[in-house]
Formats: C-alpha cells, structure tokens, sequence
C-alpha cells in the first residue's frame, strides 16, 4: 500500500458501522479499582480522625454532667472509623476485580456546590444569613437540576429564613444580619 492510499482510507469505524457507546457505569454497582478505591476510605478516615480529636480535646465547663459535650463527637468520630475500616476491608477484598474508576462521577454539581459554599462564606458579612442562605439553597437546588428559578428563589428564601428562626429562638444563636440588620 502506497503513502497516498494509506493517507485517503478511512479509519475502519467510519466505514458504514460506529463504535458502539460503552453503557454507563452503575455507581451502586461498580467497583473502584487503583488509587480511586481509596479516595472515600481516606476522607471517612480524616473526618473520622477530626471527630475524635474534637471530643477528647474540647474543653468541658466544670457543671456538666456525664457523659459531657464530647461524648456526642466522640462517638460520631469512632463510627466514622469504623465505616473507614469496613470500606477498606471491602477494597482490599475486590482488589484484581475490574472496576471503572471515576468514570460515572459527574464534577459540575459538586464544583457548582461548592463554588456556592465559597460565594455564601464570602458574602455572609456582608448580605447576612437570610440572603446569602437563600442564595446557598438556590445554587444547590440549581446544580442538583431544579430550573424553576422564581419557585426555587421563593423555597430558598422561606427555607434561609425558618433556618434563621430557628437558630434565633430555638437555639438563641444570632446568624449574621448583614445590610438587613443595619437597615431593619
């Protein structure tokens, strides 16, 4: 075959049958294999670790009673050990088994979830928890696939405002006023 016979052939999908689109990976089903199968041990472990540290180390006012404020973290952190452990043991058990990796995880809800998280914490001082919470509820409702905008605008702020409610008389917390608080 000639250089100028091979440059004018086509690939041999082209030639009247496609590549059939390989299905969708099952997240429920699929295995993940290489350094991926580790990624939720390794985060279950961090915040196990976090949880731990935070109930052993926070300091508990002289009236409390037993078991104390920490008992609650303690805890928390110790299952989430022991859901690390059990995810571990499940890798270590399919290791060799084909997997997909990361192939059926979608990246533009989460990076759109947690740009929100950014914008929310960047604005909280300054617009207040009602705006910015409504904002926060909105952009999550946005990337989970809502797209009534004035419907989610009105669900957002009523739920940004049962949530100020109820940290104000519920738990006696202030959240934050921004320029309504200035203003009313």
């Amino acid at each position: 075959m000639t250089a100028q016979e091979t440059a004018g052939a086509a690939p041999e999908h082209a030639q009247g049958s496609t590549p059939a689109a390989a299905p969708a990976a099952d997240p429920e089903t699929t295995v993940w294999t290489g350094p991926t199968a580790w990624i939720m041990p390794g985060l279950v472990t961090a915040l196990g670790l976090v949880g731990v540290w935070g109930g052993l180390t926070l300091e508990t006012p002289p009236n409390a009673t037993r078991p104390g404020p920490g008992a609650f973290p303690l805890a928390i952190g110790a299952l989430l050990l022991a859901a690390a452990v059990c995810m571990a043991v499940v890798n270590l058990r399919n290791r060799g088994r084909a997997g997909s990796g990361l192939e059926w995880f979608e990246a533009r809800p989460v990076l759109l979830i947690l740009a929100g998280l950014v914008v929310h914490t960047a604005l909280l001082e300054v617009l207040g928890w009602l705006i910015a919470g409504a904002l926060l509820f909105w952009i999550v409702a946005y990337a989970f696939g809502a797209r009534s905008y004035l419907r989610d605008a009105v669900v957002a702020l009523s739920m940004s405002a049962a949530v100020q409610v109820g940290f104000s008389l519920g738990l006696g917390l202030v959240l934050p006023g921004g320029f309504l608080g200035m203003v009313l």
